[in-house]
């Protein structure tokens, strides 16, 4: 009896401190969004530029219109 009420208990923690992390996790993104810190990967308006799609867009009308010297 006392091992399982030990492995319920032990559960129920692991799952109280997991939900902690996470919350800390999307708070501290928030912050950081606020405050302009992200890499510019991450922030939401500089998503279509670095895109893949609108990366090789600009390499081949680069290469259209700049001729090899």
């Amino acid at each position: 009896m006392k091992r399982t009420a030990y492995i319920i208990l032990l559960i129920i923690l692991a799952l109280i401190l997991s939900g902690c992390a996470t919350k800390k996790k999307a708070r501290d993104y928030n912050e950081k969004r606020g405050l302009m810190l992200l890499e510019n990967t991450q922030l939401g308006r500089n998503k279509h530029y670095n895109s893949t799609k609108y990366q090789k867009t600009l390499r081949n009308n680069y290469k259209k219109f700049h001729k090899k010297r």
